[in-house]
């Protein structure tokens, strides 16, 4: 579906993510970019768009991208949460860096002033310690080599715990979207070195 006119002269934000931004599991509107589009309210000049698909890794994820840029032209703001699957299916550290680096070059050649933001992903218990560090060295290595802006691990305190999990376990029920929605919404708007101002005004055409 192609976005409305109205849509259009909204400033987009674009969560690329999987699973844990799509929502698996549970309705769309209880996912954590609906949650935020919510909390800005209908006037916001921002629209949000859920880039997230359940099983993506960072790779499957890139190729997605250019055609989610060309739909959303008024994507200005680039959020990505991904590093879960790679994880899962023991995809190399070198390899995933390699496509999250070609993510951030394609948004970049649709819109050289696009703020991107990737966040954390801490590593799983089990992975082995030579692993585990390559992985996490992932994310200051996209902030020193490409000059992305670093955002805080989204499932903090919600991952694994019973009360905010599905029954798998890992996946957020609907408290825990919510207590997601807080974290996404104090990292990007509230936090001050990061912040996207949610009531600035989008450019006339």
């Amino acid at each position: 579906m192609r976005p409305s006119d109205k849509e259009l002269r909204k400033r987009g934000i674009l969560f690329l993510g999987d699973s844990f931004t799509e929502g698996f599991g549970l309705l769309p509107e209880q996912s954590y970019p609906s949650l935020i589009e919510a909390k800005l309210g209908q006037n916001s000049p921002w629209q949000i768009i859920n880039g997230g698909i359940s099983g993506d890794t960072t790779m499957d994820a890139f190729y997605r991208l250019a055609p989610l840029l060309k739909r959303h032209s008024n994507v200005e703001v680039l959020v990505v949460f991904l590093g879960a699957n790679d994880l899962f299916n023991q995809i190399s550290p070198e390899f995933a860096y390699s496509y999250f680096k070609k993510i951030i070059e394609e948004a970049r050649s649709t819109n050289s002033s696009m703020r991107i933001f990737v966040v954390e992903f801490p590593s799983i218990p089990g992975m082995g310690a030579k692993l585990a560090t390559d992985f996490e060295s992932i994310f200051p290595r996209l902030v020193k080599e490409m000059e992305i802006e670093l955002l805080p691990f989204f499932l903090q305190g919600v991952m694994l715990q019973p009360e905010y999990c599905l029954a798998d376990g890992v996946h957020p029920n609907a408290a825990g979207m919510e207590k997601v929605s807080v974290t996404v919404w104090n990292a990007l708007f509230q936090n001050s070195s990061n912040i996207i101002d949610p009531l600035s005004l989008a450019p006339e055409s």
